[in-house]
């Protein structure tokens, strides 16, 4: 193997404009591929960081209960939010929590009870959701302790956490007083503690953090809580995850993100068959690229082979040498256009950034996407180079060396 090596490295040299054309195309392609999948899959990132990220990825509510969406509409997206609001609840929930808990791929579990009713503070009346949490837990899925921009995450008796344009609309700062009316018209005072952005307008103008035992007894819900909130490691799995547990249990429902953001899910495929597609032309235009360069090295150097070929080397032999020849251009190239790619998203992610700083476009450097695709072009090359190491194998020598 030594010596096709070293008869391929020196066919390379020899002919050095066309190596470092065909080296130059591959560092183009493969650039290209890796700067575009790590642009792309940085984008699915994060937004399915946006979407989800800080939302349950299932809901399980009580069987008779319609799951009720609440639409987010940002800038960049759109979510949907699955909530409960209602006088009937889960009764087992503490088993369907304790089973829960203990599935590995399940990472955040939270029960909550849900209320509508109003917030009354002067003459304004606004509608407002209001949910019982265990603040521990919900924080793993919501990150309130993170997202409060002023007082303190405490919820303890009559105190509340409300979100930012609630609290600009009624004009509310921690330590104030308000009245919160339900719509099943009980009403009493309580006290705010703190404040959150949570990202969106909807949720911080609507929604009210309070302790599940107190919102327990202000909707008169005894041993029974609305909804369980569940996050889990792959959000991608949520479909089956919601389907498990309502083969688990019985009398209950299971709202996964997936079956509520229809819409996105459609974007993100495309996205993920735009770029296949793209990469699937890159690769092609390599193959082609080092099919033709050493197809062309064939014919400049049948005289060499043929003389090799009279000196004894095996047709198979002769073959193998234009496979490392394209062995070695694939491998080559797709490393140096790995390392080009990977400084292009750097410069990409530096020179585009807002007025806040931070980059308009999140870029994604993932190393397993980069191996496959080394892999993958230095496979092309060999591939490609498998139809010139079949022509020159069959070049008969004595007409080769008599013709030249």
């Amino acid at each position: 193997m030594w010596f096709e090596f070293k008869v391929a490295w020196r066919f390379l040299k020899s002919g050095k404009t066309q190596t470092l054309l065909i080296l130059l195309g591959i560092i183009v392609g493969v650039s290209v591929q890796v700067f575009l999948g790590s642009l792309i899959g940085g984008l699915q990132q994060d937004l399915v960081n946006q979407t989800v990220g800080t939302s349950p990825h299932v809901t399980i509510l009580p069987e008779n209960e319609i799951p009720r969406p609440l639409v987010v509409n940002e800038d960049k997206y759109s979510r949907v939010i699955t909530f409960a609001s209602s006088t009937s609840g889960i009764n087992r929930w503490r088993e369907i929590e304790e089973y829960l808990n203990e599935e590995e791929q399940i990472t955040e579990v939270s029960p909550t009870i849900d209320g509508s009713g109003f917030a009354v503070r002067g003459q304004k009346n606004l509608q407002v959701v209001m949910r019982g949490i265990e603040l521990d837990k919900a924080d793993g899925i919501y990150n309130i302790n993170e997202n409060l921009v002023n007082g303190q995450a405490d919820i303890g008796g009559n105190n509340i956490i409300i979100g930012t344009e609630l609290a600009n609309e009624l004009e509310l700062q921690p330590g104030d007083t308000l009245k919160l009316n339900t719509s099943g018209g009980v009403s009493d005072r309580f006290i705010v503690r703190g404040i959150f952005d949570l990202g969106s307008k909807e949720l911080n103008s609507s929604w009210i953090f309070m302790s599940i035992r107190r919102a327990s007894t202000l909707f008169n819900f005894s041993d029974q809580i609305s909804n369980i909130e569940v996050q889990i490691s792959d959000v991608f799995a949520s479909d089956q995850v919601a389907d498990q547990i309502m083969n688990r249990f019985n009398n209950i429902n299971a709202e996964s993100w997936q079956r509520n953001n229809q819409q996105l899910l459609t974007a993100l495929q495309s996205q993920s068959s735009s770029s296949l597609i793209i990469q699937i032309f890159v690769i092609i235009a390599v193959t082609l690229g080092i099919a033709s360069v050493l197809a062309v090295s064939v014919v400049q150097k049948s005289r060499q082979i043929g003389i090799l070929k009279a000196m004894g080397t095996k047709r198979k032999r002769v073959g193998i040498i234009f496979l490392i020849q394209g062995a070695i251009l694939g491998l080559t190239g797709s490393i140096l256009g790995a390392l080009s790619g990977i400084g292009l998203s750097q410069a990409f992610v530096t020179f585009t950034r807002g007025a806040t700083g931070d980059p308009l476009f999140p870029i994604t450097i993932n190393p397993t996407f980069i191996l496959i695709s080394i892999v993958i072009a230095t496979s092309a090359g060999m591939i490609a180079a498998s139809i010139p190491a079949r022509n020159s194998a069959k070049l008969n020598p004595i007409e080769v060396i008599h013709n030249a």
